[in-house]
């Protein structure tokens, strides 16, 4: 077999994208900087199809993912799921229509080199990730919960990364976090300076390369065993649900979501309320 040229230029299927290959490192560049990096379902698929590249080619080592611009990726594009020119069939793949548990399967290191806003998604890649270096201007945060949607993937990495109580006041309540408290909790690596970051992924990399590539990929598949597993059944089952076409509608429309309460239950609830609600206020 033939080896890879040491540079090369590699179509992902999505125009958001920019693969290159450089020496024994895929390069995936999220270039669309008018949506904040946000990627289309074309764009999921070709990072996956980025990872399968590198678990696959013996010379390389590593994945990179990075954003040009301000960000780094703000998740996946709402506006983009009636896109007619999408080449990835989405539907007959649903259930593995997201690149994040392939991140944390290959037997290859992948690099999260942050360079500006991750949330959603984006901050999903990072929890996948084996190593993760942000630049002093990133910021992250957990909007999912805002838009109706049950965020399985974060709820079975976020809590091992940082503690659950922390990762309950990130996940409920949906702040931004600076990429200094980001270290500080443990969801990066490193912070560095912001025209420093190819630089110190480049610097981290040099170091990785003096271990061994079959002891690495040894190693990353013992710590994975000690993961929970993702519920992405339970994933799939809050996509479509009237709770998330009205926070996605909400969002789009730019106002608040009007939530739904749920009265499934109000025959059973009614036969307890005696138990404590005063005499004068039951009906």
């Amino acid at each position: 077999m033939t080896s890879l040229p040491d540079s090369l230029d590699v179509d992902l299927g999505a125009p958001e994208l920019l693969g290159r290959i450089q020496g024994d490192t895929f390069t995936v560049t999220i270039q669309r900087p008018e949506k904040k990096n946000s990627v289309t379902a074309d764009g999921y698929h070709g990072i996956k199809r980025a990872a399968m590249i590198v678990a696959d080619e013996p010379e390389l080592n590593f994945l990179v993912i990075t954003g040009a611009g301000d960000a780094f990726c703000a998740g996946g594009d709402m506006n983009a799921l009636g896109n007619p020119d999408r080449r990835w069939d989405a539907f007959t793949e649903s259930y593995d229509g997201t690149p994040f548990e392939t991140l944390g399967k290959i037997p290859k290191l992948v690099v999260c080199a942050v360079n500006g806003i991750a949330l959603g998604g984006g901050l999903v890649m990072t929890l996948f990730a084996d190593l993760v270096v942000a630049s002093e201007r990133a910021r992250f945060r957990v909007p999912d919960l805002t838009r109706g949607v049950y965020e399985a993937f974060v709820a079975a990495r976020l809590p091992q990364r940082m503690g659950t109580l922390r990762a309950n006041h990130l996940i409920y309540g949906n702040d931004w976090i600076t990429a200094a408290d980001a270290e500080r909790l443990g969801l990066v690596g490193k912070v560095v300076a912001h025209h420093r970051l190819q630089d110190e992924v480049d610097a981290l990399l040099e170091r990785v390369r003096k271990t061994g590539p079959a002891a690495r990929a040894a190693v990353k598949r013992e710590m994975a065993r000690a993961l929970p597993p993702v519920d992405v059944t339970g994933y799939w089952s809050s996509i479509g649900t009237s709770e998330q076409i009205e926070a996605f509608t909400a969002f789009l429309q730019k106002r608040s979501p009007q939530w739904q309460v749920c009265h499934d239950r109000d025959a059973f609830v009614q036969t307890r309320r005696p138990a404590w609600l005063p005499a004068d206020e039951r009906e």
